[in-house]
């Protein structure tokens, strides 16, 4: 099909632009007719013949239509075109990872570790539900109007051709979720120093790459898969602590009773870094630790001090005609008690204070955050970021996605879709008040319908749902 003639797909998606292509098929920027915006629609095949059956692709483009992530770009729709299976997907507005290197050339530091982590949380999804990439390269990420980072352009994994580029093709010639690490690892790599890897650490090609990161890069490009990080998740979280350095506290000067902690356990096998604070240790055994010896002096000091004042307390009430002695033996223990953190208790015992790590003033910055615990907005005050138009396409897209998890009961799916499509025809004839009552509704009947039970729990629509007040 040629770009200059848009045509229509299963009688809905029109195409408007071929906006790329590649070894398994080509990508275009369409339309959807009946819900009324852009998407993006992949038709898988066209360049296959001879890769795989179009049994294969059939099943590969459904399996990535299960993969449900915000750190992937979300499936809509699967079906057939003309004999070849096709994806549509939404529509990202962002650039790709290759498009930021060639307009900006390396990042800085702490972004790369943002975007690749982003970049390792969607690879992970797909991983855990049973889907390979297999064609990691920098344009196979792409961000969305918000600034998330979504996967996109899935391959057939093993059994995809290369590109020609042997840069990112894993030693082992195998493809699998390793093979695509080692391909994020090169594209890490690309993104600090605008070079392909070179046999040394970015490091050495860069200053300013913390040593916990050259070597983190190093594991993925690591000719033996099992010295690369064990899943996208685990190498998520070693760039989070990459990029959020714990603050190192001096030692106490004053506190007697702060206990030293303990060494970070040694890593293990598989491990790429050490997530967790270590414990603490118990006291030391023995009393020869130097703390111990400054209570005991202490204490002995305290212990003179009041043998002193019960002395003086003594002959100053014998020398007084006013009153006898006897009347005065309450005076020894207000005095003391006036004397702070002095009075010992019979046995002493060095309970340990609770030792605490003040956070650090400021972040060396602030990581974006791909989960719904703070809402992003309120429904009546201002307008969505994006528009509504942005708004209402997500708010379908997380109906639709839950819809296909038969995570919701149909009719009420269907009511709140004829809503957002009467939302939508208000917004566009400028009605903005009556669009924003009517998204209002769709809302409140969805709540309503989680309550008594007509929602599943967990998935896109709930997280949709906990991201926006009612005003």
């Amino acid at each position: 099909m040629s770009d200059a003639t848009p045509s229509l797909v299963a009688g809905r998606y029109r195409l408007d632009e071929l906006i790329g292509s590649g070894p398994m098929g080509e990508l275009w920027r369409g339309y959807d007719t009946r819900a009324d915006w852009t998407v993006a629609v992949k038709i898988l095949g066209a360049r296959a013949k001879g890769a795989a059956t179009r049994q294969v692709l059939r099943e590969h483009a459904q399996a990535v239509a299960r993969v449900i992530h915000p750190n992937v770009a979300m499936v809509l729709d699967v079906g057939d075109h003309e004999g070849a299976p096709f994806l549509v997907m939404e529509f990202l507005t962002g650039p790709s990872l290759d498009e930021e290197l060639a307009a900006r050339g390396p990042l800085k530091v702490v972004e790369v570790c943002d975007l690749i982590g982003q970049a390792a949380a969607g690879l992970d999804a797909a991983h855990r539900a049973g889907v390979v990439h297999g064609h990691v390269r920098p344009h196979s990420f792409r961000q969305a109007g918000s600034g998330v980072l979504k996967v996109v352009g899935f391959g057939l994994g093993e059994q995809a051709p290369g590109d020609g580029d042997p840069h990112y093709r894993a030693p082992e010639g195998e493809g699998g979720p390793p093979a695509d690490l080692y391909a994020l690892g090169v594209v890490c790599y690309e993104l600090l120093t605008g070079q392909k890897p070179a046999g040394q650490p970015p490091g050495a090609l860069r200053q300013g790459v913390p040593a916990e990161l050259d070597r983190l890069v190093m594991s993925l490009l690591s000719a033996d898969p099992g010295r690369r990080p064990a899943s996208g998740e685990s190498l998520r979280r070693a760039l989070v602590a990459v990029a959020r350095p714990r603050a190192t506290v001096p030692p106490p000067t004053t506190e007697v009773h702060a206990r030293p902690p303990l060494q970070a356990p040694a890593p293990r096998a598989g491990d790429t870094a050490v997530f967790d604070a270590a414990e603490l240790a118990p006291p030391p055994p023995g009393g020869g630790g130097g703390g111990n010896r400054r209570l005991y002096v202490q204490f002995g000091a305290a212990l003179a001090a009041i043998v002193a004042i019960t002395v003086v307390m003594i002959l100053w009430g014998a020398s007084g005609d006013e009153q006898p002695v006897a009347e005065n033996t309450t005076a020894p223990s207000v005095a003391v008690t006036s004397t702070p953190d002095t009075t010992p208790e019979p046995m002493p015992t060095v309970e340990p204070l609770p030792t605490t790590t003040p956070e650090p003033a400021r972040e060396p910055t602030s990581l974006r955050e791909t989960g719904g615990a703070n809402p992003k907005g309120t429904v009546g005050v201002g307008v969505p970021p994006g528009g509504w138009e942005g708004y209402l396409r997500q708010f379908g897209s997380a109906l639709t996605a839950q819809m296909r998890l038969n995570g919701i009961d149909p009719r009420v799916a269907g009511k709140a879709q004829d809503k957002l499509a009467k939302a939508a025809r208000k917004f566009a004839e400028g009605h903005e008040d009556s669009g924003r009552d009517h998204v209002r509704g769709v809302l409140r009947d969805l709540l309503r319908a989680q309550e008594k039970g007509k929602i599943a729990k967990e998935g896109p629509l709930p997280e949709w749902l906990s991201e926006w007040r009612l005003e």
